[in-house]
């Protein structure tokens, strides 16, 4: 049964330590990273202005930045997901017409776009399939936290300070 948890981490943490990690390959992990745009309601102020018809026809834009990273020789079991969604104003039907489908992006790009631009609402979750693969999950999530590179368990050994020189 699969099951979804929030993951108290900032976004920020996530994407820097995948960088480093898409460099080292220590987890070997899958990681895409995807823009869309998701029309929706116009609400607040401007609704209310806008007579019933002018509503109909108007319509609020939001870009989703979704970063999804799974383990390559076990995919799916778990999936980290780290979506940032932004609303970016109201739309009219003569306006340019947001594309309708996914756009890849490299993991680079979605961290300057969507982490460093600090744009919008950001969400990290799991989704899981048993308690395995919470427990694999855990691990990567682990060295997440303490910024390791390694599979081993533990924190990276401490650096030696360097004898003086005279």
């Amino acid at each position: 049964m699969v099951k979804t948890y929030p993951v108290d981490i900032a976004p920020e943490q996530v994407v820097r330590w995948l960088m480093v990690e898409g460099r080292l390959h220590a987890f070997d992990l899958l990681v895409s990273a995807t823009r869309s745009f998701e029309p929706g309601e116009l609400t607040g102020g401007a609704s209310r202005r806008l007579g019933e018809e002018e509503r109909e026809e108007v319509s609020e834009i939001s870009e989703v930045g979704l970063l999804e990273v799974m383990p390559r020789q076990k995919p799916h079991i778990w999936t980290l997901r780290v979506r940032v969604e932004d609303d970016i104003g109201p739309r009219l039907p003569e306006d340019e017409p947001v594309p309708e489908t996914e756009e890849e992006l490299d993991l680079p790009t979605f961290y300057e776009e969507f982490i460093k631009a600090d744009r919008g609402l950001a969400e990290v979750s799991v989704e899981v399939d048993s308690p395995a693969a919470k427990a694999s999950f855990n691990r990567v999530l682990d060295a997440i936290l303490t910024d390791r590179h390694q599979r081993g368990k533990g924190k990276p050994a401490p650096v030696k300070p360097r004898a003086k020189k005279r």
